[in-house]
Parts: structure tokens; C-alpha cells; sequence
């Protein structure tokens, strides 16, 4: 049994497929904003409308991806709980900005430079939702 499996996560589904090996974001992932993109850019606006088509074209996507990260985010594996924060971002509510801000500090200084990024852009996102 993986981690994940363990945290409740199936991985023979589709959007826990997504989550780990199809969708933009993962080792090359960027916070920063640039005009001319490399090939392969995976930045958090990219992300972000991947993750709106996915809604759109799945209603069910976001409350199964936002249950993975929940998972995701308590995640030992530095790769898996990378991918959580990136993604927790821009499909986050309220309740994950604690755990964000408890990797603020994680031991792995990009794990916690992810998480401030994440928790500013998710409490920006939250603000313009209101």
C-alpha cells in the first residue's frame, strides 16, 4: 500500500492520476510571472486555467482534487506534498491556509518557500472571491 493509498486516495482514478503524473505542475512548477514562457512552463496561471477547463469539463473534478490535496498536504513525500501545495494554490478554501502556513516553516526550505507562495496567492484568491 503507498502513502497515499494509506491517506485514502485512489490511485486508479483519474484525477489522482492528474494530480500525479498529468497535470502542469510538479518538479519544473513556477510562482513567477514572465512574457515569454520556456517550452514546458508550468507556472501558477497555467495551473489555474488547467484547473478551470478540468472543472468545466468535470463538475465532480474540484471536490475530488480538493480531497486529494487535503491528503496530499500531510504528506511525508516531498514530491506528493510539493504537487499539494501548487495545486492547493489555486483550488484552496479557507480551511487550507493553516496547513499552508504550518509548511511555512517545513524543514525543506522548498517546501516552505512553496507554501508562503501558495499562501499568498491563495489568500488573494479567497479575497477577490468574496
Amino acid at each position: 500500500m503507498t502513502e497515499m493509498q494509506s491517506l485514502g486516495c485512489d490511485p486508479a482514478d483519474d484525477v489522482w492520476r492528474w494530480f500525479t503524473q498529468n497535470g502542469p505542475h510538479g518538479p519544473n512548477f513556477t510562482w513567477s510571472q514572465t512574457r515569454q514562457n520556456p517550452p514546458g512552463y508550468a507556472g501558477v496561471e497555467h495551473l489555474d486555467r488547467n484547473v478551470k477547463e478540468k472543472i468545466d469539463n468535470d463538475p465532480a473534478f474540484l471536490a475530488k482534487i480538493q480531497t486529494i490535496i487535503k491528503a496530499a498536504l500531510l504528506s511525508t513525500n516531498l514530491l506528493v506534498l510539493s504537487r499539494a501545495i501548487q495545486v492547493a494554490a489555486v483550488i484552496g478554501r479557507q480551511e487550507d491556509l493553516t496547513q499552508l502556513g504550518v509548511l511555512t516553516k517545513h524543514e525543506n526550505e522548498s517546501i516552505a518557500s512553496d507554501a508562503r507562495a501558495a499562501l499568498f496567492y491563495l489568500r488573494k484568491k479567497l479575497r477577490s472571491e468574496k
